[in-house]
C-alpha cells in the first residue's frame, strides 16, 4: 500500500514540476507603453519596448505631438529591450499626445499613445 501511494505522490509531483516548465516556456508579448510627465514647461518622455523573447531586434520611435503638429522626437534600436526617452519644450496650458511606434524583427506592431495637459 506505501509503494502505491508514493507512487501517486510521486505521478503528481512529476506532473506539477512539468506544468510549471510548461507556463515558463509561453512566448512573450511585444510590448511598449509611453510615459508622459510635465516638470514647468518641460515634458519628461520615455517608454521602455520589449520584444517576445531575448533575440528580437526592435526599432522605436517616441513622438510628442501638440494638436497635429510634430514637436519633438527621439528614436533608439536594439536586441530584446529598447528604452528611448527625453525632454523637450512645451507650452502651458497646452494638450500633448506622446505615441511610440515600434517594430520587433522589421514588423510594425500597433503605435501606443498617451496624453497629458502642461499645467
Amino acid at each position: 500500500m506505501r509503494k502505491r501511494v508514493l507512487s501517486v505522490v510521486w505521478a503528481v509531483v512529476l506532473m506539477g514540476v512539468l506544468f510549471v516548465q510548461a507556463m515558463a516556456m509561453e512566448p512573450l508579448s511585444a510590448s511598449a507603453t509611453p510615459e508622459l510627465s510635465f516638470d514647468g514647461t518641460t515634458a519628461i518622455c520615455s517608454v521602455t519596448c520589449r520584444g517576445e523573447n531575448s533575440r528580437d531586434d526592435l526599432d522605436v520611435t517616441l513622438t510628442l505631438y501638440q494638436g497635429r503638429n510634430e514637436v519633438c522626437s527621439w528614436s533608439d534600436s536594439g536586441t530584446d529591450r529598447v528604452s528611448v526617452s527625453g525632454e523637450c519644450r512645451v507650452v502651458s496650458g497646452k494638450s500633448y499626445k506622446l505615441t511610440v511606434e515600434y517594430s520587433v524583427n522589421g514588423k510594425a506592431k500597433t503605435p501606443v499613445s498617451t496624453s497629458g495637459v502642461c499645467p
